[in-house]
């Protein structure tokens, strides 16, 4: 579906609908072209040199050159982010960071969501932001276990925007094994229908050996969790149905269920699918291949120790 311009911000700060979709927005925000709009403005290929611009509407370019004339370069130079790319060549900063708020201005986003993405984004990075989850405790990992970047994944089997998000993060995720590893981890929303139970399964067999296989049947069945289909799920698969019966009974994994669900909340989730890029919350406002690709570099960056200011 298509968000309409002014209900954008709302669907892209709620749930990750945009994010889910990835879908782009083609209609323009009225605000993004302020009726004072004259030719005299600076025209921003002269304010973002080396940006590439083609692909913008004139609305979408008048707010890329707004955000590039206000916003500081979070290199820490003391240049707004036209100044530094125009004077502050050297920094590897600014580029990535004008590429960032074209794309979000091409997406529908007027100047003040550019903005509160861009400092949400930038912020994530904070130290002090990152949140210690348990990762190894909810293995095998989707990829290389010896990858250095782990992705963890908090996840409903009965949200539609995690079935949604599910096979493009894990062809992500396969597409570079080496450099990303994938960690599932349940939280479960209280108003859906079975969505403990579903994840209470998932733990069973994250137990018994076979976490991804039952994975990938939740989320191809996502209306057949009743008792008896999980029973017959885990028997597909190799499992024990009866045992699976008397965890779901006795609620055998609700404490280490629970856990995870406190550890998403202590890391600032605000809806599910929520993801972490070791310990980061994810904040930008999709879950393109782009946009992941995009803030996978930047972590591997991080974990070198070559991010901060030039």
């Amino acid at each position: 579906m298509i968000a309409k311009p002014s209900t954008l911000a709302a669907a892209l700060a709620g749930a990750g609908l945009l994010a889910a979709l990835g879908l782009a927005v083609t209609a323009h925000r009225a605000a993004a072209a302020p009726a004072g709009a004259t030719a005299a403005e600076p025209d921003a290929a002269d304010l973002l040199p080396g940006v590439p611009l083609e692909e913008l509407t004139e609305a979408q370019r008048r707010v890329v050159a707004r955000v590039a004339q206000n916003e500081f370069c979070h290199c820490g130079c003391p240049h707004t982010l036209s100044g530094c790319l125009r004077e502050h060549q050297a920094c590897k900063h600014a580029p990535r960071m004008a590429a960032l708020a074209t794309r979000l201005a091409g997406a529908g986003l007027g100047e003040v969501e550019v903005v509160k993405a861009l400092t949400d984004y930038y912020a994530s990075f904070d130290r002090a932001k990152r949140v210690a989850l348990d990762a190894k405790g909810f293995g095998p990992p989707l990829g290389n276990p010896d990858a250095k970047v782990t992705i963890v994944e908090f996840s409903d089997f009965t949200c539609p925007y995690c079935q949604m998000l599910r096979p493009r993060l894990e062809e992500f995720v396969k597409a570079r094994r080496d450099r990303v590893k994938l960690v599932y981890k349940p939280f479960p929303i209280a108003s859906h229908a079975r969505s403990f139970e579903a994840a209470a399964a998932a733990e069973w067999a994250r137990e018994k050996g076979f976490f991804w296989a039952m994975h990938d049947a939740l989320f191809e069945h996502p209306h057949e969790l009743d008792d008896d289909s999980l029973a017959a799920a885990a028997e597909r698969l190799g499992g024990d149905p009866a045992d699976l019966r008397k965890a779901l009974e006795t609620g055998r994994y609700q404490a280490r269920i629970a856990a995870s669900q406190d550890e998403g909340r202590r890391g600032g989730l605000a809806g599910t699918p929520t993801l972490f890029f070791d310990g980061r919350r994810y904040a930008l406002p999709d879950h393109t291949e782009e946009s992941l690709e995009f803030t996978l570099e930047d972590e591997e960056e991080w974990l070198a120790g070559g991010w901060g200011r030039d």
